[in-house]
């Protein structure tokens, strides 16, 4: 049986997620009776170096990465396969799905690139290479022989999600993820993602591993695992990260009757769109244990908001954070500065809007159009320079980085200014700091604050 080490590079963050996908990918190849290794390098603290000792004994590397951290994660692959040249290395994740001819050109030691959901494929994989069988049978990757680069067809997911295991927790570090204030009210904590594909299509997204279909584990098959993770692993809160949580309406009523029914007290928190709850909705997860809500409101200006195709209003803002407020739940708003159209002006007016909401948290990044999304091509249009993969990270509080894309009215400076500038007038004011202290409920909220206080005057 051949051994496999799963790998999820290293990246700049204070606050570790877990590698959900891969710890999935691990579960599928214990229920197929696969010995295997999973390294979170980004949990765990190592550098890319220490990572080829640790997987000396694999026959199979399986690495994951987005566009921030492709080019560590390829040069992993390197050093692995020039330490031992007998070892397959397989890829999966957003980027390479995205870019696998690109991916592997750029990396001779990636083998094969699973394209999209890998649950089925990288099982057909590991058969292929065990049996010592051709490649091209297998639907869904990209892959070298004699020395080209081929790619089979695209797969299309027959996989039911109810059938999934639950993610190899047990193979994690779990003891080692810190959520991001303000998430963290109560630890251990755990993240899950209980569905797939997102029918929206905002700018800035690509979907390219799940697509746009949507589809949902059963409220029985959530609550399954929301009990199994405490019962196990102790944990007290749960991060749903869904891209839309709620798209469902049913579906979530049914997951919170679940949870009261069966006397299960865990608390959780997810993200949605602003379009998509209603106030019994938000007073039913409140009762369920919910405890805050994050939305993606981006910015207050209706002509970027189109730009962006959210297919949102400034008024379903207002209504959904004021129903999230009068149901008990906390509100995180999302804001992005520097998309296309913004302006000193538009970003002044985000701002301003961000108060006005009295939003309990409010996140503001630098918008970065990653490659696959449309947002990347309106910013490529009139580029001929390509853009360095190690460009495309994530800027905010967490890491403060220089923004990738400028424009005639807002160059990087101008960005790094007002992303400091933002954090500073939203949270440094004293209607602010009474409206915290107000809300605070608990020990472990104020202690919650604390830690995402010390977060931001690091930042600012």
């Amino acid at each position: 049986m051949l051994k496999i080490t799963l790998i999820n590079p290293p990246q700049f963050t204070r606050y570790p997620q877990p590698p959900l996908g891969l710890a999935l990918i691990a579960a599928i190849l214990e229920k197929a009776g696969y010995p295997v290794k999973l390294l979170d390098a980004n949990a765990l603290g190592l550098k890319p170096e220490d990572i080829p000792g640790l997987a000396a004994g694999a026959d199979v590397i399986g690495l994951t990465a987005m566009t921030p951290t492709i080019s560590t994660a390829l040069r992993i692959a390197g050093d692995i396969k020039h330490a031992k040249p007998t070892v397959k290395i397989i890829m999966g994740g957003a980027h390479a799905t995205m870019l696998p001819q690109e991916t592997m050109a750029s990396a001779p030691a990636i083998d094969i690139i699973v394209r999209g959901e890998g649950d089925e494929t990288v099982i057909k994989v590991l058969k292929a290479l065990e049996d010592n069988q051709p490649l091209e049978s297998v639907t869904g990757i990209s892959y070298r022989t004699e020395g080209t680069v081929r790619q089979s067809p695209d797969k299309v997911s027959t996989v039911d999600i109810d059938s999934l295991p639950f993610a190899a927790y047990h193979l994690l570090p779990w003891k080692s993820y810190r959520p991001h204030p303000p998430h963290g009210m109560s630890l251990p904590f755990a993240a899950v993602v209980t569905s797939r594909g997102c029918p929206y299509r905002c700018a800035y997204c690509s979907k390219p591993v799940f697509g746009s279909k949507f589809r949902a584990q059963s409220p029985e098959r959530v609550v399954a695992e929301l009990a199994y993770l405490k019962e196990r692993f102790g944990v007290k809160e749960v991060a749903f990260y869904d891209d839309s949580f709620t798209v469902d309406k049913k579906r979530v009523h049914a997951i919170a009757d679940r949870i009261i029914i069966s006397g299960l007290k865990i608390n959780w928190t997810c993200e949605t769109r602003v379009n998509l709850v209603d106030k019994e909705l938000l007073r039913h997860m409140k009762q369920a244990g919910c405890y805050a809500v994050a939305y993606g409101i981006e910015s207050a200006s209706p002509e970027i908001i189109k730009t962006l195709h959210k297919d949102t209003t400034i008024e379903q803002v207002e209504e959904a954070v004021g129903y999230s407020h009068e149901a008990g739940l906390q509100v995180v708003g999302y804001f992005m500065l520097g998309s296309p159209g913004d302006t000193p002006d538009t970003i002044r007016q985000t701002i301003d809007f961000a108060k006005k909401l009295k939003v309990d948290f409010a996140q503001f990044s630098v918008t970065t159009p990653f490659p696959g999304t449309e947002l990347y091509d309106i910013y490529m249009q009139n580029r001929k320079e390509s853009i360095s993969w190690d460009s495309f990270v994530y800027a905010g509080t967490d890491n403060p980085t220089t923004p990738v894309f400028e424009s005639d009215k807002l160059t990087r400076d101008d960005l790094k200014t007002w992303l400091t500038r933002a954090y500073r007038e939203f949270y440094l004011r004293p209607a602010y700091l009474w409206q915290r202290l107000r809300r605070c409920t608990s020990w472990n909220e104020i202690k919650m604050n604390i830690k995402g206080f010390g977060m931001l005057l690091k930042s600012v």
